[in-house]
């Protein structure tokens, strides 16, 4: 067993293909294959259950892929930690976020950023909260920012911002007329949930089964992407409910009107989160570091506590 070995098993367990590992890794794919086949002969297991269209890990691949994870995260941080000694002329910095942060504020933050140090390249991915929180436990991303979910022990976490949800309803709705909303007034009409996974999602499914005394809603759709949410809404089909940041512009050029809907008054939280004793890249401690300074966040003060700045 060698290094060499160990690389060429977790790429074609991320990729799922020998082909594609092979191009990563600048082999050719019979390359890839030797080695594999090396090692699945050191260990005397098979790694791979292969067929024509797909390769998935057996039950000892799935055991070796944990083990090669920690390795390679060992290595990085050992490279992140040399990188501190050198000026912000390089690097990179790997975001995770949910849509309305990594929409609505951290573009602005990315900015500034980018601006001060130009060698520094970014990648901004973004999925729901769930996801988000895989990819900070997994290690493929730096920092993660997402709402509050069940916190994993190996997580840490920092209150950054606090952002209202409001119901909505395009302007031609009946219930656009009314300046106060009960809950049976929405009566029959649709609602948009956000996909599952998001926190948007939960919070309002608690708030329905806590307030209705029916079960609403008995029409519904689901949709994965916030501004198509919102498109669905303007064109007439039922209501939505979502962070106030995400609809201002619709709601000031008259597209969308929010609902007074007695008794909903819900708030969304977001954090930073990243993994426990992570050793941060320079890079990404500058970057923290603006992102303590962004007033446009409402919590922003807690970075200085969580940092000790």
């Amino acid at each position: 067993m060698n290094i060499d070995q160990l690389k060429a098993f977790q790429k074609v367990a991320r990729t799922g293909s020998f082909t594609k590992a092979a191009a990563e890794l600048f082999l050719t794919q019979p390359a890839v294959s030797q080695q594999i086949k090396s090692l699945e002969e050191t260990f005397g297991v098979s790694l791979f259950e292969r067929s024509n269209k797909q390769v998935r890990l057996s039950s000892e691949g799935e055991i070796l892929l944990g083990y090669t994870d920690k390795l390679f995260n060992l290595f990085e941080e050992i490279e992140i930690l040399f990188d501190q000694f050198e000026d912000l002329d390089k690097g990179r910095i790997i975001l995770g976020s949910t849509a309305v942060l990594g929409t609505y504020f951290l573009p602005r933050i990315i900015g500034r950023f980018s601006k001060k140090y130009p060698g520094i390249d970014i990648d901004l991915r973004m999925g729901n909260s769930q996801k988000v929180h895989n990819w900070v436990l997994e290690g493929s991303v730096d920092l993660g920012f997402a709402g509050r979910m069940r916190n994993p022990p190996r997580l840490e976490r920092v209150c950054i911002h606090r952002e209202m949800l409001l119901m909505v309803c395009s302007r031609d709705n009946g219930l656009a007329q009314k300046e106060s909303v009960r809950v049976n007034d929405l009566g029959n009409t649709p609602f948009i949930w956000r996909e599952k996974g998001t926190q948007t999602r939960s919070l309002v499914k608690d708030w329905f089964d806590q307030h209705c005394h029916k079960e609403y809603p008995l029409k519904s759709i689901e949709l994965q992407n916030l501004e198509a949410a919102k498109r669905t809404v303007i064109e007439g089909y039922g209501v939505t409910v979502t962070p106030e940041i995400a609809v201002r512009r619709e709601i000031h050029l008259g597209l969308l009107k929010p609902l007074a809907l007695n008794g909903f008054n819900l708030w969304f939280e977001y954090f930073l989160l990243y993994s426990k004793g992570k050793i941060f890249s320079k890079a990404a401690g500058a970057f923290i570091e603006m992102l303590a300074d962004f007033k446009l966040l409402s919590h922003v003060q807690n970075l200085a506590r969580a940092f000790k700045r």
